[in-house]
């Protein structure tokens, strides 16, 4: 996951209840090719349908989790993340 700075609400939730989220997820594909979505991904599905594209959902169900961990996961480029980003961990 990658966390980022400020809060973003649901814009289909009214009012002062609607859920926030800090960031997204990333859902490994192929080696070298990864999925990101906000956090409320979850959200927009089960409370408003969202249905997101039919490669999204398989990606999860279809990656050898061992070829990632051989090569370069989580270590996946991603263009818009300047080479001298932060990277926090666990």
């Amino acid at each position: 996951m990658n966390v980022c700075p400020g809060v973003h609400e649901c814009d289909l939730c009214p009012g002062a209840g609607a859920p926030e989220e800090n960031g997204e997820i990333r859902i490994p594909a192929e080696v070298g090719i990864a999925y990101a979505a906000p956090f409320l991904i979850t959200h927009d599905i089960t409370v408003h349908g969202h249905r997101p594209p039919q490669v999204f959902l398989d990606a999860p169900l279809a990656v050898d989790l061992d070829a990632w961990a051989a090569t370069r996961w989580p270590d996946v480029p991603f263009p818009w993340v300047p080479d001298d980003a932060e990277r926090l961990s666990e």
